[in-house]
């Protein structure tokens, strides 16, 4: 996860406080390592818009760019996907991520990976589980399996530690992280957590990049 907030996710956690679903900034409350912030909810109708913030970022994109894919390359093979366009689909305790792709083999295509993650009633904290192989076509997956599902996988964790971090700092002045995930059709639920001072790390800071 990068060490800047997408202006994107500080709006939308402005918003919520603004309509008081959220309480005011984190540094105001003093957290101290370990404590919790209430959960930061995502309606399922704005979650797709701000998890392509995450998968621009994810692709290395942490600005605004007109660029809608990358292309990925392994000895002769080419794969150019489609960061600006993934979709997510929810249920209870799971995501799926679709990734939209393009190669010579195929054309065009979609690779969905799901996760199983945590839920209301049976939380997991920040953990996932999915296949080593997701859905997509035959010639897609059978070379870039690995890097697809990290790649989706990535696309989460840019959203849920940007929304995290969006919330605010703890006593120590360091951006909140997420402490646990979960989902239901309605949305994704994120815990924001003070981060815990580990030797040789009690100087890690980030800063809030708003436009």
């Amino acid at each position: 996860m990068a060490d800047t907030v997408a202006p994107e996710f500080v709006r939308f956690i402005e918003t919520e406080r603004s309509a008081k679903r959220l309480p005011q900034a984190a540094a105001r409350t003093k957290i101290a390592e370990g404590d919790v912030f209430p959960t930061v909810f995502v309606p399922a109708t704005r979650l797709t818009p701000l998890l392509r913030v995450g998968a621009g970022r994810a692709a290395g994109f942490f600005r605004a760019t007109k660029k809608t894919e990358v292309i990925w390359v392994q000895g002769d093979s080419e794969l150019a996907v489609g960061f600006a366009a993934v979709d997510v689909k929810l249920a209870d305790g799971a995501l799926q991520v679709s990734i939209p792709v393009r190669c010579d083999q195929i054309g065009k295509g979609t690779v969905t990976v799901l996760f199983v993650v945590g839920s209301a009633a049976s939380p997991s904290g920040l953990y996932a589980a999915t296949a080593s192989r997701p859905i997509g076509p035959e010639p897609v997956v059978a070379i870039w399996s690995e890097a697809l599902v990290a790649f989706a996988w990535n696309c989460l964790l840019e959203l849920v530690g940007g929304m995290a971090a969006a919330v605010g700092k703890d006593q120590r002045g360091n951006l909140l992280v997420p402490v646990e995930l979960s989902a239901r059709k309605q949305g994704i639920e994120i815990v924001p957590m003070a981060r815990f001072r580990f030797s040789g790390t009690s100087s890690l800071k980030s800063t809030a990049v708003r436009s």
